[in-house]
């Protein structure tokens, strides 16, 4: 996908606190208050201390825990809930769109989200992928690629089968890649074979770089995310592709 080893300069940023401690701010009741039922809502973010604005703020590392029983299709939900929280905050549109992968029957939704990490820890994140989103279909509705591989990742990093981790794949992490990489990626829809490669080229990136893949993918992310021009200022001339102004 990529020729060039590593397309970023400097040292990586600290995995603690660039990404375990990656926050949103989020309203506990205008999540919990949509809940379909209230036994979805993780326990652990009720927890959380106030922010320094008007909300609690939900990092990585706390959907981490709750992602932790995810094993069992009660726990499954409870993770999916979290990472909804924490991909969406205090967005009110997002959070509808979100919570419209808990229409329907819920238990359903739950065993086959169960038997995602339980495919996760036997045969690796591509086949777990594979399961939720093969031939561009959701075997979850509602529950699209980049939302499922945010579920992935918190449920299956350093557990999953094998060398590599799930990430997250979004479409600012695509978008990243298409400007370092000259790739054409989607913004949405990715196939197993571009998950695969996604994790491929991430964990290579990780290694050239001395740092976890998941540094990687937040660094992609905020490489999606900023102006061209920075993307030309921060990363190896050769790996930015043409200008863009």
């Amino acid at each position: 996908m990529c020729d060039d080893p590593l397309p970023f300069r400097g040292t990586p940023p600290d995995r603690d606190q660039a990404v375990l401690g990656q926050a949103v701010p989020f309203s506990p009741d205008s999540w919990r208050d949509r809940l379909p039922r209230p036994d979805l809502w993780p326990p652990e973010l009720d927890a959380l201390p106030p922010g320094p604005g008007r909300w609690p703020r939900l990092d990585r590392r706390t959907v981490f825990r709750v992602a932790e029983r995810a094993a069992d299709p009660p726990g499954a939900m409870q993770a999916l809930v979290a990472a909804a929280v924490w991909g969406t905050g205090t967005q009110g549109l997002g959070r509808a769109r979100r919570l419209r992968v808990l229409d329907g029957d819920t238990d359903q939704t739950g065993i086959r989200l169960a038997a995602a990490v339980r495919i996760l820890n036997d045969d690796g994140p591509v086949k777990a992928y594979e399961y939720l989103h093969a031939d561009g279909r959701n075997q979850v509705r509602h529950l699209g690629p980049s939302f499922g591989t945010k579920f992935l990742y918190f449920t299956g990093y350093d557990h999953a089968l094998g060398t590599q981790q799930p990430l997250i794949l979004d479409r600012y992490v695509a978008l990243a890649l298409n400007r370092l990489c000259d790739a054409v990626w989607p913004a949405v829809g990715w196939s197993a074979s571009q998950y695969a490669d996604y994790l491929d080229r991430a964990h290579k990136w990780a290694s050239a770089w001395e740092t976890s893949p998941d540094v990687i993918e937040r660094v992609l992310f905020s490489v999606g995310k900023s102006d061209p021009l920075a993307v030309r200022a921060f990363t190896k001339p050769h790996a930015a592709g043409p200008p863009e102004y």
